[in-house]
């Protein structure tokens, strides 16, 4: 299962985690046994000047897995910007707040509510951060 992990081509790289790690792509074990072009004639001396460039190119491969792996991240943030609809919510409102691990009761389980509330906002903060009170007026925090 490892293996096939690390010889499988990856979306937001177009390479292998092996060939990354190493430098070249990986030669299952079966085709020792079985003739094929891939490694008919394998010269010793060969073989460590074509390692040598290999680890030059290398580099050059890491850059560019770099910049298809920064266009990957642009363009998963634009359709995730495309699908979510932002939400403001003013003074007085009333909201459900996301239920997360330490605001989780005990032996909830996977049953357990995903929200709590209804929290009223009292008031707004910066980069979407709200203040929220219970029904009694309790001050639960910023959200």
């Amino acid at each position: 299962m490892l293996w096939a992990y690390r010889t499988i081509k990856r979306i937001p790289t177009g390479e292998t985690p092996f060939s990354l790690a190493y430098g070249m792509e990986a030669v299952n074990p079966v085709d020792f046994y079985m003739p094929n072009l891939r490694i008919g004639e394998i010269y010793q001396d060969h073989n460590a000047i074509q390692l040598c460039l290999a680890e030059d190119q290398s580099e050059k491969r890491r850059r560019k897995v770099q910049i298809r792996i920064a266009v990957y991240q642009q363009q998963i943030k634009a359709y995730h910007h495309k699908k979510v609809k932002a939400r403001e919510f003013q003074v007085g409102d009333l909201v459900l707040s996301r239920v997360i691990q330490r605001t989780k009761e005990r032996n909830a389980g996977k049953l357990g509510p995903n929200w709590e509330g209804p929290y009223i906002v009292l008031a707004r903060g910066g980069n979407d951060s709200y203040t929220l009170v219970d029904q009694a007026r309790k001050t639960f925090g910023k959200k």
